[in-house]
């Protein structure tokens, strides 16, 4: 297991803090407002199956109730750009709105993952 990215990111009064891991042939992706992490909501996302073809990404949520709606989009962000499986825990205790956090966080993970191409 390989560390690709370690990053964090300051939300109003909430710090998000980000960890990509590189498995075989797919990713771990470790989200939480606590730098001690945690499981949380558990969704995996798969890219497309056939290249090239504007098919749909995959998620399955597979474990949690919460932030239900950031969870998927997320990973499925996440296994698009990088063509692979993401298993993603997220891991938020923060009483905050999903409206307030997740344009925040998925610009921070756009951000990431332009990082890790270039």
């Amino acid at each position: 297991m390989k560390i690709l990215a370690e990053d964090k990111i300051k939300i109003e009064d909430v710090t998000v803090y980000l960890n990509l891991f590189r498995l075989h042939k797919s990713f771990l992706l470790l989200i939480s407002d606590h730098p001690d992490m945690g499981i949380g909501n558990v969704t995996l996302g798969s890219p497309p199956i056939i290249e090239g073809i504007k098919s749909p990404t995959a998620s399955y949520n597979l474990f949690g109730m919460r932030t239900k709606l950031l969870s998927t989009i997320i990973a499925e962000r996440a296994s698009n750009n990088l063509k692979a499986p993401v298993l993603l825990l997220l891991f938020l205790k923060c009483k905050k709105n999903d409206e307030e956090i997740i344009k925040p966080i998925v610009n921070f993970l756009n951000k990431v993952l332009k990082d890790i191409s270039e």
